[in-house]
């Protein structure tokens, strides 16, 4: 397969976006600086240069009206999917519009990362023929991140291509002189679409049951997965102290971009 037959792929965009969640109720209806955060993700990845086509993957009608309302189409799911890849996977059999032959799972609760991550990823992605999924790193610069359960840390090689996943603090620090950058993952994973169709078909692995990480499946059976790493500052809401901490993250950057604005 040559550049010009990589760069002529077709790449759908999902964001999958479920009204009930353990421990937000309604998490993505919550409002974030006068906006509902799934308003705040959809805005952003429609910035994003690199995708042909977006969708919201969703179980409720209320999420889809706001969606509905920033011009995004909507594709229902059935509310007893167990993950929000089985949304995506879903809703990309059921996208008429074309066939994709990459799809960016784009997770709906991350607002705060940059669009051009996206691109970055889809770019990797059309560079390596032979790359069948990639995922999205954000660098850790709070230690106390290294130690939080919804935090899921990222492990790579020297090219970049992913070792391990899990939710502890790791590596072990045997050398107290030594110096690492850590990272963990954050809200895109980009797959090729018969890949999607043949990861769902795949058995559950003991480290994915035991971490709770479902991309130790695709590490488990041996498939290369490679990370792209930014320094974006992102937080994902997974827990009520995460969402005050988006909401403060948010306004200040709402205050830096009208004080920039007014510069001008």
């Amino acid at each position: 397969m040559d550049g010009q037959d990589l760069m002529d792929k077709k790449v759908l965009g999902i964001i999958p976006a479920r009204l009930g969640s353990s421990r937000i109720p309604e998490k993505m209806l919550e409002d974030i600086c006068g906006k509902p955060l799934i308003q705040w993700t959809v805005e952003r990845t429609k910035e994003a240069k690199s995708l042909d086509a977006l969708v919201v993957a969703t179980d409720s009608e209320r999420i889809a009206e706001v969606v509905r309302r920033l011009g995004v189409p909507v594709i229902m799911t059935p509310s007893e999917l167990p993950t929000g890849t089985d949304r995506v996977a879903y809703a990309a059999d059921r996208f008429a519009d074309f066939t994709p032959d990459i799809v960016v799972n784009i997770w709906g609760d991350e607002p705060l990362y940059p669009a051009q991550a996206i691109d970055d990823l889809v770019a990797l992605m059309r560079e390596d023929a032979s790359l069948r999924v990639a995922v999205l790193g954000d660098r850790i610069t709070d230690e106390t991140m290294l130690h939080e359960p919804s935090i899921v840390q990222v492990m790579t090689d020297l090219q970049d291509n992913v070792l391990y996943f899990t939710r502890s603090a790791a590596p072990y620090r045997h050398n107290k002189d030594a110096k690492l950058h850590h990272y963990h993952v954050i809200g895109a994973l980009a797959m090729r679409k018969e890949f999607q169709d043949a990861f769902l078909k795949l058995p559950q692995t003991p480290i994915e049951r035991y971490e709770g990480v479902e991309q130790m499946r695709i590490l488990e059976h041996g498939i290369r997965m490679r990370i792209v790493k930014g320094d974006y500052r992102n937080l994902g809401v997974n827990t009520p102290q995460d969402l005050e901490r988006v909401r403060e993250m948010m306004a200040a950057r709402v205050v830096g971009e009208v004080a920039e604005a007014h510069a001008v």
